[in-house]
């Protein structure tokens, strides 16, 4: 496991308490690494020593650009510089921290054990955690260095909603969660009749479940139907265009034969109580009404529209990211997602592993993108979004059996040339 992606991972799973407070800048360890991180890196991508520019690179700072600009907008130049500064840090260290170090089959497979592994390793705590309601490793880790307790939230089916090391449930879920299928497809190469693989992989359904939260759980479903159709017509052409095909009719038929709308039949069934749906449901239409009054540089960081009777907190990360920086921030940030898998899903012959990696990251990333509509990606939880993004990128330039070497400094280069989907 390439030594700073290890460090990462340690910095990124210990609680919002172990920071350091620079006037109003919040330091938190993982932030610390990629600062540290970020000018290496740069200058690593632009020199071609780990593998050429490409038009995915030029997204991701295109992105940060807008954002830049949009808090500069609303919140001036002092701003758009502390915020749209550590904005830049989060989301294109994060991205390049796995562009740049995961760079072969083998550095994706020692990231996928480990991260794996370290999942199957905090049930040791969050087992206890869930049936005592004593949040081991957040409190422990937050009380030796003088932070405050895991705040108080209702329990569900019966267990307390388990923290881990991180500040909310929902982050310790998606954290676990995102780790299904790099278990299933990677770690256990898919055989789940031998003992390994099928612990691994319960392993991480049942860290999941710890969590009790509808957004990891449908990180985790989404992950698991994708991956029976990829299991059950993995031979068939054409699968995943059928699958896209009967998505959209299934978003045809909701919409025509239902009294509501898919939005809101999909976050119905997919959220805890009744409450909590109609709470996003009315996030979703104050939020879209923010969109069509302010789409091309969003608000900033100004409070949005919305009864006084309603929280700040907006539960949907695609929702929050057009908000705040416009419309084109959000399409920046939708085609590197969906290039980048679409790129990588064109290339032909592949070994076995490698297709088996391309499933385990391209499923990651999708039950992500529909969990991302009911929960909002933050601090570890968006770094770790960004970190896989990234992650899969050598799957576009990598050869089969050829030699790890440094590529030679070009311009931004094309993506191989297309071949079907997956």
């Amino acid at each position: 496991m390439p030594v700073p992606v290890a460090i990462f991972f340690v910095a990124m799973m210990l609680p919002t308490a172990v920071s350091l407070n620079l006037g109003g800048l919040r330091l938190s360890a993982y932030r610390v690494v990629l600062i540290v991180m970020i000018l290496p890196m740069l200058v690593q991508l632009l020199s071609g020593q780990r593998g050429r520019p490409h038009v995915f690179d030029l997204l991701v700072f295109a992105h940060c650009g807008w954002v830049v600009l949009a808090l500069i907008k609303w919140g001036g130049l002092a701003q758009g510089i502390e915020s749209g500064g550590i904005y830049v840090v989060e989301f294109a260290g994060a991205y390049l921290l796995g562009r740049l170090y995961i760079r072969s089959y083998k550095d994706f497979a020692a990231i996928a054990r480990a991260y794996v592994a370290l999942v199957v390793a905090t049930l040791v705590f969050t087992v206890p955690e869930a049936l005592t309601g004593i949040h081991i490793l957040h409190d422990g880790i937050s009380g030796a260095v003088g932070g405050p307790k895991a705040p108080f939230i209702e329990p569900r089916m019966g267990l307390e909603r388990t923290f881990g090391p991180f500040d909310h449930p929902i982050l310790y879920g998606v954290f676990s969660a995102s780790s299904f299928s790099l278990a299933y497809f990677v770690v256990a190469e898919r055989r789940l009749m031998k003992f390994k693989g099928m612990a691994q992989v319960l392993g991480v359904s049942l860290a999941t479940f710890m969590s009790a939260s509808g957004g990891p759980y449908v990180v985790l479903m989404m992950q698991g139907f994708v991956g029976a159709w990829e299991r059950v017509l993995g031979q068939v052409q054409g699968r995943w265009a059928a699958l896209f095909s009967l998505f959209g009719l299934a978003y045809l038929f909701i919409d025509l034969f239902s009294t509501k709308t898919p939005f809101h039949v999909f976050v119905n069934y997919f959220t805890f109580s009744k409450q909590s749906a109609y709470n996003r449901i009315l996030i979703f239409e104050y939020g879209s009404a923010e969109v069509a009054r302010h789409p091309v540089f969003g608000i900033g960081l100004s409070d949005w529209a919305r009864p006084v009777w309603m929280s700040d907190s907006m539960d949907n990360f695609w929702l929050v990211t057009a908000v705040r920086y416009g419309v084109p921030a959000l399409l920046l940030l939708l085609g590197l997602l969906l290039g980048l898998v679409w790129a990588v899903g064109q290339r032909k012959g592949l070994p076995p592993e490698w297709r088996r990696a391309r499933h385990a990251w391209a499923f990651t990333l999708f039950g992500i993108t529909v969990a991302a509509a009911t929960v909002h990606l933050w601090n570890a939880l968006f770094v770790l979004f960004l970190f896989l993004i990234g992650a899969g990128a050598w799957l576009l330039d990598a050869r089969p059996g050829a030699p790890r070497r440094r590529a030679a400094a070009k311009p931004f280069g094309r993506a191989p040339e297309p071949a079907r989907l997956f």
